[in-house]
């Protein structure tokens, strides 16, 4: 018997033709979806069809925009090829280009379990999950296969992204700790690592991972805005200054119209003091993106710094138009108007946000007082500033909640009179009430006032600063404030005030000189300055702003100075006064303003020890606040 040997060829040969004229036949047809129905059963009797029709059909319908075809071919393709993973990646892809997110999903998983062990499977399906907005569930896929992203580095960046986005910052950080800055395949895992790192405030590691991934040959607009933030966040005068500016920079040298980098690096130049040239990056950031507000605010304080005036009042006033609300707009607008002259538009506004506020605050003092207890867990305080509070606290036995509301009280409760003071003139005697005994501070200013000369008082943002106001008014002591509410003011203390709002440092230098010559107790917070680009010092661990302008004022007028912090004691106001440092015969102006320093900052330590309620947790020395760097605690 003789063996007969069939040749398949043929056979093979015309399915793959048969296929071929399907696919030509849907390409020419006016609605390839009517001849999509003879796919099925060309495909079925072509061992690897799927071949031609990757490369032939589906392909060309991507390349050309037309997706539903696109996707109308590849589910006939996992009908035929159902053990095949990447015919549903590329699926659950164009799912996912046309949001049908649970087809997207149900494809990706399917094909994680033909291959288990492929990390890029598994990445697409946790990343789909995060463009569906299903981040929780996309932390969860991620979690499940954490071996998977530390086998294949290349596909961390969704394990990152997925954690990241969830809020599973140590999560996030863990996985980019675990990645080598010098193995990595692309800047794409290199800018993720860092923002994870970032993300749970290791601030150094984030840093020197970033720095690695540049050595390594990884760069991009990205990375190096990512990188510029970790200076920023560390906030050393270096990383302000030059660091965080180089890295801004060289992204936008790869990228110029990067609006992002654009804002980063016109209010890093802000923020250094270099306002001219904070202005073009800003102003190109404004134009290419009007919407964003808070890139116009850096613009128009640009503006202004640089001594244009109008053209910052008309940014304000472009906000203001977009966000008639918003308080913060509001309250700027107004310094910006008056600054530039444009005192009837400022009034007018002055008056509508002193409305828009009074509305808000119920009809009686007693009543507003007894409202805070239900906002104390809103209060808008930063956790850092918490901590480091704590930190500093003098009772150690204190309970940790307790502690917080009180604190938190503290700071509703001086906002309140600061609204009540401005916004309830016809009854602001009903906030005097929580005013305590006065005479002990009239008797300390007495013999400094007798002499004739003006004393410098020196204060921080701490307790209920604005009950001075009330309380030297009461009292009748003499004073003027240096302070950030505009001169439009009209409520009585409004004449106490010498505003940094709408005048130059110069102006406000010569009316301080005058004060203190006609006999005015003049205080100042040191710890605050409207100038973003205000010095700053080391005080317990942080960067906190601080002005030597009082120090110097007492040296070079020979005024007493006195250090002041109100608090709370009983349920009313009282206040600390301490003498500061008198400069020595032939003392200079450096060597006094040191001396001078470290005595304010021994009695503000002192303040910050006490009670919660007393710390206030807002401006001033709690601005630059930022949490431990978590880096060495890992």
């Amino acid at each position: 018997m003789v063996d007969t040997v069939i040749d398949k060829r043929p056979a093979e040969a015309d399915a793959t033709a048969r296929l071929r004229d399907v696919i030509k036949r849907i390409h020419d047809a006016a609605d390839p979806m009517s001849e999509m129905v003879a796919l099925e059963s060309a495909l079925r009797h072509s061992r690897d069809g799927w071949r031609d029709a990757r490369r032939l059909l589906v392909a060309p319908f991507v390349k050309e925009g037309k997706l539903a075809p696109a996707i109308a071919a590849l589910e006939i393709l996992v009908t035929v090829y159902p053990a095949r993973a990447d015919e549903r990646r590329l699926l659950a892809s164009l799912f996912g280009r046309t949001e049908q997110w649970d087809r997207a999903i149900a494809q990706a998983d399917a094909a994680a379990d033909i291959e288990p062990d492929a990390a890029a499977l598994h990445a697409a399906r946790i990343q789909l999950r995060v463009q569906a907005g299903r981040t929780a569930e996309a932390a969860e896929v991620a979690r499940s296969t954490m071996e998977l992203a530390r086998r294949e580095p290349g596909e961390a960046y969704a394990w990152m992204l997925a954690f990241v986005r969830n809020g599973d910052a140590a999560e996030a950080a863990a996985t980019a700790a675990a990645l080598d800055p010098g193995e990595l395949p692309n800047e794409r895992v290199a800018t993720m690592a860092v923002r994870a790192l970032l993300e749970d405030g290791r601030v150094e590691s984030a840093i020197q991972f970033g720095e690695g991934a540049l050595s390594s040959g990884h760069d991009c607009p990205a990375l190096r805005s990512s990188l510029g933030l970790a200076h920023l966040r560390r906030g050393t005068e270096e990383d302000r200054k030059t660091h965080a500016l180089a890295h801004f920079e060289a992204g936008l040298s790869a990228a110029p119209a990067d609006v992002r980098l654009l804002t980063l690096h016109g209010e890093t130049l802000l923020r250094a003091g270099r306002y001219k040239e904070a202005l073009q990056p800003l102003k190109q950031a404004t134009d290419l993106a009007p919407e964003l507000e808070q890139t116009r605010a850096f613009y128009a304080r640009a503006l202004r710094y640089s001594l244009q005036y109008d053209a910052a009042a008309d940014q304000m006033l472009h906000l203001l138009e977009k966000s008639p609300e918003k308080t913060l707009w509001q309250r700027a607008t107004i310094s910006a108007l008056s600054q530039a002259g444009r005192r009837q538009e400022a009034e007018a506004l002055f008056g509508k946000y002193i409305a828009q506020r009074g509305e808000r605050l119920p009809a009686t003092f007693k009543q507003a007082l007894a409202q805070l207890e239900e906002r104390l867990d809103t209060a808008p305080i930063p956790q850092a500033r918490l901590d480091w509070a704590w930190a500093m606290r003098g009772d150690t036995g204190i309970d940790r909640a307790q502690w917080e509301r009180r604190a938190r009280w503290g700071h509703l409760v001086d906002h309140l009179l600061f609204d009540w003071l401005e916004c309830r003139e016809e009854s602001v005697e009903e906030a005097m009430q929580v005013l305590g005994e006065l005479d002990t501070g009239e008797r300390f200013f007495a013999p400094l006032l007798a002499a004739g000369r003006g004393v410098v008082v020196a204060t921080a943002h701490v307790g209920p600063m604005y009950a001075g106001l009330m309380a030297l008014e009461l009292v009748g002591i003499p004073s003027r404030w240096l302070a950030t509410a505009p001169n439009i003011a009209q409520s009585s203390y409004s004449e106490a005030l010498i505003s940094t709002a709408d005048q130059t440092e110069a102006q406000v230098a010569k009316a301080c000189m005058r004060a203190l010559t006609s006999g005015y107790v003049l205080c100042l917070a040191i710890d605050g300055a409207a100038n973003p680009a205000a010095p700053r010092t080391r005080f317990e661990g942080q960067e906190v702003t601080y002005s030597g302008f009082a120090s110097h004022l007492a040296h070079r007028m020979r005024v007493p100075s006195v250090f002041y912090a109100p608090r709370w004691e009983n349920g009313q106001v009282a206040y600390t006064l301490a003498m500061l440092p008198a400069a020595e015969p032939g003392e200079d102006a450096e060597a006094y303003s040191q001396r001078w320093q470290k005595a304010y900052f021994e009695r503000l330590r002192e303040h910050l020890a006490g009670p919660p309620e007393n710390l206030r947790l807002s401006g001033g020395i709690w601005r630059h606040v930022t949490p431990a760097d978590r880096s060495v605690q890992q």
